[in-house]
């Protein structure tokens, strides 16, 4: 079962869905006695149904793999699952669902990367010298603060983008493409979610002009994210290798990323870019 999920992603990488298809039916056949490996089969198949716009479908097989991973006391990376259904909730536009399962991820990662869970991200206690799992880590964070942005939490937005960005340079590399797609994004946020800010902030004062009496303005802080293996972390400076400023204030960032359980990175995006964003998503992550 798991030759055949490995040959099955390699087959979904060059977009031959029919030889795909096959192999992961032979997976699910061959893992009725090993739920682990066939929650990786359902997890695959999502992604194969998500290629071909079967959304509703994948979402399906993902709460398969979901339903079978949360009954065993070591799943493998039940994580990457709950960042996948997040990925195929954006798509369809239900974002608010999307953001709870990119924090379970996140609450997930932080369990399996950390021993001291009161460890912060700048430092206190080392990461673990795992680049792919600290990728992921990364993808979520970026994966919430797309679905920040969708619900309008500009401020919280701007500061995941940040973190998906200074995790991937720190732990990942600044060569790597993960790196290299997250940076454009946080590059990305400051142009677009900005312009955003600024223009909120013009309307509040509008209105707080035409009070009696004039009251003051109370400018917003943003807000740091705190998780159950973090405390408060401050935003980083904006990346000056992001290459020539686009347009500002139009579109939206990003769009959020799902994994697959093949081998390394690949170079083949994984989610489809909507008509808004106005740059490509990340290359596939694999699972270990």
């Amino acid at each position: 079962a798991d030759m055949c999920n490995s040959l099955a992603m390699q087959h979904l990488s060059v977009n031959d869905y029919d030889n795909a298809r096959q192999l992961l039916q032979r997976a699910e056949d061959m893992s009725e006695r090993e739920s682990s490996l066939r929650a990786i089969t359902y997890n695959n198949m999502a992604c194969l149904h998500r290629r071909v716009g079967h959304l509703r479908t994948a979402l399906q097989h993902l709460h398969k793999a979901l339903e079978i991973e949360s009954a065993l006391p070591n799943a493998h990376n039940p994580s990457d699952t709950h960042l996948n259904i997040c990925a195929v909730q954006s798509q369809l536009g239900r974002h608010s669902l999307a953001l709870e399962h990119a924090q379970a991820a996140l609450i997930m990662l932080h369990d399996e990367l950390f021993e001291d869970k009161q460890a912060t991200l700048d430092g206190a206690q080392p990461f673990p010298p795992v680049a792919e799992r600290m990728s992921v880590l990364a993808i979520a964070y970026h994966n919430m603060a797309v679905e920040q942005e969708f619900l309008g939490q500009l401020d919280a937005a701007l500061v995941s983008y940040g973190r998906a960005m200074q995790l991937a340079r720190l732990h990942v590399g600044d060569n790597h493409p993960v790196t290299a797609a997250l940076t454009r994004a946080y590059d990305k946020a400051w142009d677009i979610i900005g312009v955003k800010q600024e223009a909120r902030s013009r309307r509040e004062e509008q209105r707080n002009l035409g009070r009696v009496p004039r009251t003051s303005t109370v400018s917003k802080s943003p807000v740091a994210l705190r998780s159950s293996a973090s405390t408060a972390h401050t935003m980083p400076a904006r990346a000056s290798s992001a290459g020539p400023r686009r347009r500002r204030g139009t579109g939206r960032t990003s769009s959020a990323l799902s994994l697959t359980s093949s081998y390394g990175i690949g170079s083949r995006p994984l989610t489809k870019r909507p008509a808004s964003a106005s740059h490509g998503s990340m290359p596939a992550v694999g699972r270990a």
